[in-house]
């Protein structure tokens, strides 16, 4: 299985110069059977940025691309709505007990605003046959309303575990913007939460972005004899980088003894960019 990632397109005025279909014309040029996109493919949430991203997923050849928010995709009060019309329109996980949730603005009062979904939360599951495997995808929303920290809410992963319990599959992978293995200015608050939830269910690898950094990392729990690995990449495609260069990932043969993990940074040249790839290994 050969995964294709990337993150943090930031779609508006914190997207780089670059001509895109350099970066599309590069990234098609990967035999990847499952392109994964990590958020923040916005950078203020509105309609437009939603339309151009929609613009460029329809441009990778890959017909297998998973989508999830970031934060600055829920700065909208439709930034839900907007990833149904323009990124992907699927079945989303409903709250175990909606009487029970802490996650602020999961539900929109329908009192004083008029919109076609007062449920804000996109979670869902994905799966794909890849070589003659089940391959799923869970699929969580990190992202606060309007709040760069993200948190994830129990009642939430409750269904989720339900879910992915109910559904046939080989392999389990997990998406999310925030990491639940690293922190920032702006992290994850229930990091904790969420890699027991990752070990319980079984993940075998996470993918996020967030951090705007490159980051590979394995978290083992001895007594109980359970590990995932968490793969955090930096931003594609923004102009506010000051720590490390816009990149995405390739995962050849994920998993298994004949794996090859690729870095691939893009600078930025006169002419364009220059793709300057670096093999990490296993």
């Amino acid at each position: 299985m050969n995964l294709l990632h990337i993150t943090d397109v930031h779609f508006g005025p914190y997207h780089w110069a670059v001509d895109d279909d350099l970066v599309l014309e590069r990234l098609n040029a990967f035999n990847a059977d499952i392109v994964l996109n990590t958020g923040d493919m916005t950078s203020d949430s509105l309609q437009v940025e939603f339309q151009q991203m929609q613009a460029f997923l329809s441009k990778l050849r890959c017909p297998n691309v998973v989508s999830i928010l970031g934060n600055h995709d829920k700065y909208s009060k439709r930034s839900h709505e907007m990833f149904r019309e323009y990124i992907y329109d699927g079945q989303f996980i409903q709250p175990k007990d909606k009487t029970k949730i802490k996650k602020d603005k999961v539900f929109f009062s329908p009192v004083n605003m008029r919109l076609a979904d007062y449920f804000t939360e996109v979670n869902f599951l994905r799966k794909f046959e890849v070589n003659g495997e089940t391959v799923l995808f869970v699929c969580v929303d990190t992202t606060l309303f309007q709040n760069d920290e993200g948190f994830v809410e129990e009642q939430i992963l409750a269904s989720l575990k339900d879910e992915v319990a109910y559904t046939k599959h080989d392999r389990l992978l997990m998406l999310t913007h925030h990491p639940i293995l690293d922190s920032d200015e702006d992290p994850l608050i229930n990091t904790k939460r969420m890699t027991d939830f990752a070990l319980d269910i079984g993940i075998e690898a996470t993918f996020c972005g967030h951090t705007h950094e490159l980051e590979i990392v394995e978290l083992s729990n001895i007594i109980e004899g359970k590990s995932f690995r968490q793969f955090m990449i930096g931003s594609l495609s923004s102009v506010n980088i000051h720590r490390e260069s816009n990149m995405f990932c390739t995962y050849e043969n994920f998993g298994t003894p004949d794996e090859v993990i690729t870095v691939i940074r893009m600078l930025p040249t006169e002419n364009g960019v220059e793709f300057v790839e670096t093999i990490v290994g296993r």
